[in-house]
């Protein structure tokens, strides 16, 4: 009896390990792993580690060491079949028809592992070989260094030679095709290597076997980036770049990024700031997304800045919510427009993108602000389609306690919207058409430098800030986009806020309001105050009405 080695794979990547010793076993999380008392042996204190990412558990105490089939053969005394039928209830697979397999077909699957072992052993030596002058110098510009080449087993494919080195080794040709590294011609059928004359990213399974290749052309060839196609070995959907070292970071305690292409998976692992995954060419899938839970849960998605970029997230957005567990998320980061990590840390360093992640925004924070960004809130037809696209939004959330959760977060923030919206219509009402008043610019200039440094004071300020009128426009619309972004993500910081800014068309204003000129105008520095004393300025700041109290007196007017 045998059961094909791909659906016992398959078994143990949907159930978790600690999902099943945790209905015997009382396990605490501890980082990346979980603890508990050894279920084998009478112990006090716990010994006993079971790690998810590896599929193992072991006892320190007893020395008990297995995965999922041993754990149950051993707790419930079943033979390896049994278990495994007991594996496939839990994971709601029907058991193949027949234990009986074709050992023909693990022997094929097996020849496509070893020709996609033996094939990036070939593009790694063509790499380091005269031909493979050009790849190597590309990687070089790009960066990399040889223990970068190294870690992620980068090769070059030459125009030719892949077959005849690989019959050499004694593989047919049909095992060639099999394994995706062989085409056969349309017009005569005669075969050739896939790859050509491209830089080689070997695509590894969470075992560290190689099980596909990413292609990126050196010239003009078209398409510019090659994948493999699916096969015995490889499903694009369940498979994400990187996972063998990203998972080394992520134990270092690295925060966990889900970027887009080979090239930003490395340079973002070789900065150090961060791990890296990529999906393979698609939006997140299910598949992807449980991968990344189960080495990190909540990832940071940092797309590109450009159009394509954004709905990719958006995508992301869309995939994750409906799959949304309690203690599982996910957070987005925005890079500058036409952007993406590799150009920032080549601009900016690790501190760049260390910044741009540390202003990543909250799930929720991100659905909010995507979906808000698509409606013109300022009209009441359009703020009330907004509210209703982000609760179908938030219907799509299959957990019920999580469902429920981000429904009475959405309620209370739209229950603000309305307040502040009653506010400012109050205001309208009963406000007089401005009129330019002398020292007034100055007091605007200060008021809305402290809410830039201070983002935390603008709630609890909403109606008098939406009630200020200045002569100047830009500065008007500054404070406009303030309150709106602070409406959208309330738990914007200044660093954030004023990252989003710098990014829009109101940039300069925002230099020039917290440029070292403007601190020289005024009798104190905003981002130095402390909580209570940019509250007690702002205060005094919004009562003037005439520019001139004790703390103004002396300040001198813009020229």
């Amino acid at each position: 009896m045998a059961v094909p080695p791909e659906f016992i794979e398959d078994l143990r990547q949907r159930v978790p390990l600690s999902d099943i010793i945790g209905r015997r076993v009382k396990l605490i999380r501890k980082g990346r792993r979980f603890s508990g008392l050894c279920p084998f042996h009478s112990e006090k204190t716990p010994s006993f580690s079971v790690v998810d990412d590896d599929g193992f558990y072991h006892c320190f105490g007893c020395g008990v060491h297995g995965d999922a089939i041993s754990f149950l053969r051993e707790m419930d005394g079943l033979d390896f079949m049994e278990a495994v039928e007991r594996l496939a209830d839990m994971a709601g697979l029907a058991m193949p028809k027949s234990a009986h397999i074709d050992p023909a077909v693990t022997k094929k699957r097996k020849a496509a592992l070893d020709i996609l072992e033996e094939t990036t052993l070939f593009f790694e030596a063509s790499l380091r070989d005269p031909v493979g002058r050009d790849a190597a110098h590309y990687l070089k510009q790009r960066g990399l260094d040889a223990a970068t080449v190294k870690n992620f087993r980068l090769g070059y494919a030459p125009k030719s030679g892949l077959r005849r080195r690989l019959a050499d080794k004694g593989f047919s040709d049909e095992d060639m095709l099999l394994a995706g590294v062989q085409r056969k011609s349309d017009r005569d059928g005669s075969l050739f290597d896939y790859f050509r004359d491209r830089v080689m990213f070997p695509i590894e399974n969470r075992q560290g076997k190689v099980i596909a290749f990413g292609a990126r052309a050196l010239g003009d060839a078209q398409p510019k980036y090659l994948n493999s196609g699916d096969g015995p070995t490889f499903s694009k959907k369940a498979v994400l770049y990187g996972w063998v070292q990203a998972r080394d970071a992520v134990r270092r305690n690295l925060p966990l990024v889900v970027v887009e292409g080979y090239m930003d998976v490395i340079a973002v692992q070789r900065s150090g700031v961060a791990a890296a995954v990529a999906p393979l060419g698609t939006a997140l899938t299910p598949e992807q997304i449980s991968l990344l839970w189960k080495l990190h849960d909540e990832p940071i998605l940092c797309f590109d800045g450009d159009a394509a970029g954004q709905r990719a997230q958006l995508r992301a957005l869309e995939r994750i919510l409906p799959v949304l567990e309690p203690g599982r998320s996910a957070r987005l980061a925005v890079l500058p427009a036409g952007k993406d990590p590799d150009d920032v840390l080549s601009a900016s360093g690790a501190e760049g993108l260390r910044k741009i992640l540390g202003a990543a925004r909250s799930l929720i924070d991100s659905m909010w602000a995507a979906v808000a960004e698509q409606f013109d809130v300022q009209q009441p037809e359009a703020r009330a389609q907004f509210w209703q696209s982000v609760r179908e939004l938030v219907r799509s959330i299959g957990h019920n306690q999580v469902r429920g959760a981000y429904g009475d977060e959405v309620e209370n923030r739209i229950a603000a919207m309305r307040s502040h919206t009653r506010g400012k219509t109050t205001a309208f009402v009963a406000r007089r058409t401005a009129r330019p008043q002398t020292g007034l610019m100055q007091r605007h200039r200060a008021i809305l430098a402290l809410i830039l440094a201070h983002p935390a004071l603008v709630p609890a300020n909403f109606e008098a800030l939406s009630m200020l009128e200045t002569a100047d426009q830009p500065l008007d619309q500054l404070k406009k986009a303030v309150i709106d972004a602070v409406i959208r993500d309330p738990d914007l910081d200044a660093a954030a806020l004023n990252y989003h800014l710098q990014g829009s068309e109101l940039g300069r204003v925002v230099e020039d309001l917290t440029g070292d000129e403007m601190k020289s105008r005024l009798p104190f520095d905003p981002h130095a105050l402390a909580p209570d004393r940019a509250v007690a300025h702002l205060e005094e700041l919004l009562g003037l009405v005439d520019g001139k109290s004790g703390l103004f007196s002396k300040t001198r007017t813009p020229r």
